[in-house]
């Protein structure tokens, strides 16, 4: 029987089967398209209704930089809320007082809503709010969270301008600004203070800028009907809620699509700094900034040469005391409604002698979830080649990686002999970014087997710490490491330091940035230079005799060569000598600091509250209620009219802005993507922001766009066979 040729195939003037199979591919994809183009409108409407399209435009009008948010009708967006920003860092003693001013610029012809989560020093005590509308000054108040969401609402309903500053983690705070009207802008000014670092003679402070994209774990708690969904969808980031980060949506801010320029900053920034230390400076550097610096005699001025920069990577500043005048011992005080209030850092000397370096069992654990893909992972890497240098005879170490999955090399530590570390950097040179952030299952895996009594066991975590999850693997920690310590190296242009600091702090060891690859080998030298020191241990406070002393930490931790003891106190009189002891190595060691006739120093009760309120919070990981521990941190918050979980800033403007039959639209501000880092498909925002129906008409598109392409392929393998 003789086989009919396809219709095609006879016809002479028909294109070659390759051109016909690639006009078929382009037919499919742009009927794909087509079919994603048609589900974001209708995510769109399903979530927005429908709303007035009066402010759209076109992709003609967008400025450069401008961030657009889709209406759902054809070629029609509206322009996001735009922010510039302006800090200045007032650097006195062993303080710092900040202030930042964040200008909400709605450059849309409709009334806006403007949503902007951004990162502050996750020891930030935030102590003042102030709205500034044109000469208008608007002083915020504190207030507890739920009253003044409630009284923000009720503003933003009435059309009267509004702010509410929020803290979603120690260091992730959000700032909505109600009804800012076409072409205005509305100035938020943010203040608070820190204490800086000190470490290895060498004091520094951290500027967050931007917010790494956190893992959001767990299992969505959106369920029901549309009306219980909406209800459930608390905030506007690209992730919804789960049942192990139950505010995720509020955490997971909009990354700008965007690459930012020198010309076109993405929510540009302009930063200066004051640094009074009393003292003669050896050295001022900015590691990831190019400064300007100008002396006064001993007070330093100094900007950024650009003048404003992209908020894509934190501002770190460090300077270094002369020869000589390296502190040992240093107190700050202040005087509040009656009381007494100081701030104590003194610095153990390096023991005159050692003992014999006891066995250690290195634990190394190192991200390679999608979060570190970019330059992260190759710091990671070169972290843990050192790392690995550092190894005796006398050591045992394992390595576990992992993102969605972990992977050990070995089944449990094995001794650091030659052929087990060629083992170790075989398995480094090719690790690779990809998949989700699981830390719990890998810090479990780290834990399960119990520590050697022989061998001192050191778990170093390579990390950008990029998690929502942080309060149930701080619990982990507290409960699972037994008698080892942990210590954390946090990795890339922005990591998250609350969980860096807290996870270190609840292992008992210690915290080390590595913020760009060319600092590998010196922040890690410091690193395996304090791992192999004797620490500073059984330290313990004697006050002044008859002083009754409020301090935090109120358990002193274990300290490591070159960290100083820093405490925070207060009392009704603090007058007399204070010593602080404890055996350095095989030698027992003590300092004393008198603490009459001291000078005041402006913010150190501030200070003091924020360290007693994470000191409270801390409490809830050791077992205490919630419940109990909110009261006690909402009588200091309210006290020292502080941010915190449980308050917030609220600031209104008594007038009636916007017009009653005038729409008000909600404006995501978008923060830039952390330098260095690469897209991560997990932080993108969802086409629906929270809409059960617009998923179903999107996943029925896509199976449609399937069902397309596999007609589309059996026809050609038919006029092929």
């Amino acid at each position: 029987m003789t086989r009919r040729l396809p219709y095609y195939r006879v016809l002479d003037t028909q294109p070659p089967r390759r051109m016909r199979r690639r006009s078929r591919s382009w037919l499919s994809i742009a009927f794909i398209s087509l079919l994603l183009v048609v589900m974001g409108s209708i995510a769109w409407q399903t979530a927005h209704g429908d709303e007035a399209d009066e402010t759209a435009m076109g992709l003609a009008d967008a400025k450069a930089g401008s961030l657009l948010i889709a209406t759902g009708a054809p070629g029609r967006y509206i322009a996001a809320t735009r922010l510039d920003s302006e800090a200045h860092i007032d650097i006195s003693g062993m303080t710092a007082h900040v202030r930042v001013k964040q200008h909400f610029r709605n450059d849309s012809q409709g009334w806006v809503e403007g949503i902007y989560v951004f990162p502050l020093t996750d020891n930030a005590a935030v102590h003042r709010m102030r709205m500034i509308i044109g000469e208008r000054i608007i002083e915020g108040k504190i207030q507890e969270r739920a009253q003044a969401k409630r009284t923000y609402e009720k503003a933003k309903s009435e059309g009267r301008k509004a702010s509410l500053v929020e803290q979603e983690r120690p260091n992730m705070f959000t700032n909505s600004v109600a009804n800012i009207g076409p072409g205005e802008t509305i100035t938020v000014e943010i203040e608070y203070l820190q204490t800086v670092r000190f470490d290895s003679g060498v004091f520094s402070l951290r500027f967050p800028m931007t917010i790494t994209p956190r893992y959001i774990p767990g299992n969505s708690t959106r369920s029901g009907s549309e009306e219980s969904v909406t209800l459930q969808a608390n905030g506007h980031g690209w992730a919804m809620d789960t049942d192990q980060v139950p505010d995720a949506s509020r955490i997971t801010p909009f990354l700008n699509p965007v690459a930012a320029t020198t010309a076109n900053p993405i929510n540009p920034i302009t930063l200066t700094a004051t640094l009074d230390m009393g003292m003669p400076l050896n050295d001022i550097s900015s590691a990831y900034h190019d400064v300007v610096l100008k002396r006064e005699g001993k007070r330093y001025q100094l900007k950024l040469t650009q003048g404003s920069v992209s908020m894509e990577q934190d501002f770190v500043l460090s300077w270094e005391p002369a020869a000589g005048n390296t502190p040992q011992a240093a107190v700050f005080s202040e005087q509040r409604a009656g009381e007494d209030y100081a701030l104590l850092m003194i610095v153990p000397p390096k023991p005159a002698s050692t003992r014999a370096a006891l066995p250690r069992e290195m634990i190394y654990i190192v991200d390679t979830s999608g979060s570190m893909q970019g330059v992260s992972i190759d710091q990671a890497k070169q972290s843990l080649l050192l790392a690995l240098k550092g190894l005796g005879p006398q050591d045992r170490f394992n390595i576990i990686e992992f993102n969605s999955t972990p992977t050990p090399l070995f089944t449990r530590s094995q001794e650091a002999n030659s052929q087990n570390i060629a083992r170790a950097r075989h398995f480094t040179e090719k690790l690779q970014a990809t998949g989700g952030t699981e830390m719990r299952a890998a810090l479990e895996l780290a834990f399960s087997h119990p520590a050697e009594e022989s061998h001192l066991r050191q778990v170093v975590f390579i990390t950008d710490g990029a998690v929502g999850n942080e309060e149930a693997l701080f619990k982990l920690i507290y409960d699972k490491l037994g008698s080892g310590r942990l210590f954390t190296v946090g990795i890339g242009s922005a990591p998250n330091s609350h969980f860096m600091h807290k996870a270190a702090q609840f292992g008992r060891g210690t915290f080390t940035h590595i913020g760009n690859i060319n600092e590998v080998q010196a922040r890690m030298g410091e690193l395996l230079a304090k791992l192999g020191s004797p620490v500073v241990a059984n330290l313990q406070v004697d006050w002044p005799q008859g002083a009754t002393v409020e301090m935090y930490p109120s358990r002193l931790p274990d300290l490591y060569l070159g960290e100083p003891v820093v405490i925070s106190a207060r009392a009704p009189s603090l007058q007399g000598m204070v010593t602080i002891s404890g055996n350095a190595g095989d030698q027992p060691w003590q300092q004393s600091l008198q603490l009459r006739g001291l000078n005041n120093h402006s913010g150190i009760a501030t200070v003091w509250a924020r360290e007693k309120i994470a000191a409270l919070l801390d409490q809830k990981t050791t077992g205490r209620p919630e419940q109990d521990v909110r009261d006690d941190v909402l009588k200091v918050a309210l006290l020292h009219q502080l941010v915190s979980p449980y308050t917030s800033f609220i600031a209104v403007e008594e007038v009636v802005s916007r017009p009653q039959n005038a729409d008000l639209a909600t404006s995501p501000v978008a923060n830039a993507r952390p330098k260095g880092q690469a897209p991560q498909p997990f932080a993108y925002p969802k086409t629906a922001t929270g809409s059960g129906r617009a998923m179903g008409f999107g996943l029925m598109f896509l199976w449609l766009g399937w069902l397309f392409t596999r007609v589309i392929r059996k026809e050609e393998e038919h006029g092929l066979a």
